[in-house]
Parts: C-alpha cells; structure tokens; sequence
C-alpha cells in the first residue's frame, strides 16, 4: 500500500471535504482527522492513505482560506468552522467537488484573488530627448537622413519615433483642415 498527498491547492475532493466539514461544523482537528480518514486509489488501482504533513495542513489552509473568501464558509477565532447558505447552494450544484475554477464563478473569490495577484504595471516612462528631437525635426519637415545619432543606438530608434509621429500629426492636420 503505497502513501501520498498528491491534493493539488483547489483540488475539488479537498475543498467539497472542508466545506461537508463546515456544514457539520467541525472544528479544524476533527476535519483534519476526516481528511486523514480519506481514502483513495491511484491510476492504477493501488490504495493511497492520505498522510498528514507540513504540506498537506498547508493545502487544507489554502483551501479554508479559498472557501472563506468565495464566502461559501464562514471562520471565527473561536468557533468551528460553519458553512454560509450560498455554502450549501454550491455543494448541491457542484456534489463531485468543488475547484478554484468554480470559485472563480463567484465576484467575492474572483475580485480578491485578482487583487492580490494583479500584475503589477510600471508607469510609463517618457522617451527620452532624442524622441523630442525628432519630433522637432519632423515638424521642421528636415529629413529623415538628418538624424543625429548612430543608427545602432537606443537614440535613433527614438528620434526616428518622434519624427514619424510628427509627420503623422501633420498628415491628421491636415486632413482636418480639407474636411
């Protein structure tokens, strides 16, 4: 008989666990004695016992704290964990098990965890004066052929921008003036 832990965070057998453990408001030593009580059969057909470790109280954690955000469990300091009536709606609508696919159906899960997970966007720097120099330039109808800088650096390719926007402004200029 082979053992693991092979729960994933969001898997659907553990978070339907913890929240079947909210609804008959377990504490969280009783619901982790039900989660060790599991048990399961790989692939092949071997039995796997559910251990408990380090990583498997971590996941048991993550989903509590999953379940609590969606608010489909409600946790206090003091009291067992207790399972909210939208809870109870999700266990009838999802009885194989209940996933962070599932929870992102639901604003309050979806809303936090993109908060906290959003990328995070950098201002926007400024070109640097080399882009305001071919915009001048452009807009004092000089050639292309006159820029300044070396044409393997970071400065042409800038100045090439300001001058080609600056063309760009002239044309949509223009085209306003004929309309």
């Amino acid at each position: 008989m082979s053992t693991a832990t092979d729960f994933v965070p969001g898997d659907p057998a553990l978070m339907l666990t913890v929240l079947r453990g909210a609804e008959g408001n377990l504490d969280h030593d009783v619901l982790l004695e039900r989660i060790l009580s599991l048990f399961c059969t790989d692939d092949v057909g071997n039995q796997i016992i559910v251990e408990d470790t380090p990583d498997l109280r971590r996941r048991i954690n993550s989903a509590v704290s999953h379940l609590e955000i969606a608010g489909l469990v409600h946790k206090t300091a003091d009291a067992p964990l207790t399972i909210t009536s939208l809870g109870r709606a999700m266990m009838m609508a999802y009885p194989l098990g209940i996933d962070d696919g599932v929870l992102c159906s639901l604003p309050a899960f979806r809303n936090q965890i993109y908060d906290a997970n959003a990328p995070v966007v950098h201002e926007r720097h400024l070109p640097n004066p080399a882009y305001g120099s071919g915009f001048s330039a452009g807009l004092g109808a000089h050639r292309l052929t006159e820029n300044p800088y070396p044409s393997d650096s970071r400065d042409h390719e800038d100045w090439l921008m300001g001058w080609d926007e600056a063309l760009d402004q002239s044309k949509r200029e223009a085209e306003t003036l004929l309309s």
